[in-house]
């Protein structure tokens, strides 16, 4: 199963490109840092993709970090109280909107060569947007990061 990660982090003054650019790979040294933990399966990710590409983050492997709109599927993302609102509000709002469906919820995709469903749990999928939503809502302190690694 693929899965987007997402890591809430402390700030600190050593945190510099090149701790954002190799934080994943060494992420068993920053245990003491790490204050928070999610996945977000690649099914639900696609599900709500669209809206995600309105998050401000910066590109940790770009060089100067520079600011940007939208997730890194495929890469690292880094959230800061910049990201706060948007990441509360969108996540708040498809939290909302799955609660009104069904315990599976299931999507057609349609490709040159057929078919095929996507389908996910909704109260697993709820309980980590919430999970989110609280990380999100410390960054607005400016003393955290949201750390994300896509696929």
């Amino acid at each position: 199963m693929s899965v987007h990660e997402f890591f809430l982090i402390k700030r600190t003054e050593t945190q510099d490109e090149g701790f954002f650019d190799t934080f994943y790979r060494n992420k068993e040294n920053h245990k003491d840092i790490i204050v928070d933990y999610t996945t977000v399966d690649m099914k639900i990710f696609d599900y709500i993709h669209d809206s995600l590409t309105w998050i401000p983050c910066r590109i940790p492997s770009l060089p100067g970090m520079p600011k940007e709109i939208g997730i890194n599927e495929i890469g690292v993302t880094l959230f800061d109280e910049h990201s706060a609102s948007s990441l509360i509000s969108i996540f708040t709002a498809w939290r909302d909107l799955f609660k009104n469906g069904p315990n599976i919820i299931e999507k057609r995709i349609f490709f040159d060569e057929g078919e095929d469903t996507l389908s996910f749990e909704r109260d697993d999928t709820i309980e980590r947007f919430e999970k989110i939503i609280s990380m999100s809502k410390q960054l607005s302190e400016g003393k955290y990061y949201i750390y994300h690694c896509g696929i």
